[in-house]
């Protein structure tokens, strides 16, 4: 079952630091103020247990990235995910619910930090070419590589959204791609 709940509407981010080579950018730096506060005020898309969405296979990826679980790939939040978020829960100091919920979405965002062009993080440059894949870019090959091809469909997926499009996977698209709404076409403002 697909519930939402209100996220966290603080544009405020920690960026982490992140092993790819390009210049670190402010992920989307330019990105009009309507943008950004309508992107935050997108709420998170919580998942548990028997849900099936594109968004548990990237959640899978991260969590395998963090060492947390071991399988990156498929899409049904099976009852084996159940303890590996409970554990990074613990980890993160959330409330342990075993379910994918604002704080862990919270959590899984500023962890992912910025991701862009040669990131030597192939799991979570997976999560992130699922969801490229199922959001933008269908034929997108899921390698773990964050090469020119994930580039052009971040970059893609940015504009359409109204992000200032660097091909920077960082905490303002990564809300805007696992958030209520990130099927749409653009980012409603109104």
């Amino acid at each position: 079952m697909r519930r939402t709940t209100l996220g966290l509407t603080a544009t405020a981010l920690a960026l982490t630091a992140t092993t790819y080579t390009a210049a670190a950018h402010a992920d989307g730096a330019g990105t009009s103020p309507a943008i950004v506060r309508a992107i935050e005020s997108q709420q998170w898309v919580e998942l548990e247990a028997g849900d099936r969405d594109y968004r548990v296979t990237s959640v899978r990826c991260f969590l395998t990235q963090f060492g947390y679980y071991n399988h990156c790939g498929g899409d049904v939040f099976t009852q084996d995910m159940v303890q590996p978020v409970k554990r990074y829960q613990t980890a993160y100091d959330l409330p342990v619910t075993g379910r994918i919920d604002v704080e862990t979405w919270g959590a899984l965002r500023d962890r992912v930090g910025n991701t862009g062009q040669n990131d030597a993080r192939k799991n979570q440059v997976k999560g992130i070419q699922y969801a490229m894949q199922k959001l933008q870019a269908p034929t997108l090959k899921v390698d773990g590589l964050y090469g020119p091809a994930t580039v052009k469909a971040v970059t893609a997926f940015q504009k359409r959204k109204g992000i200032g499009a660097d091909g920077v996977f960082g905490p303002r698209t990564f809300r805007a791609a696992f958030a209520e709404g990130a099927e749409t076409k653009h980012t409603p403002t109104h």
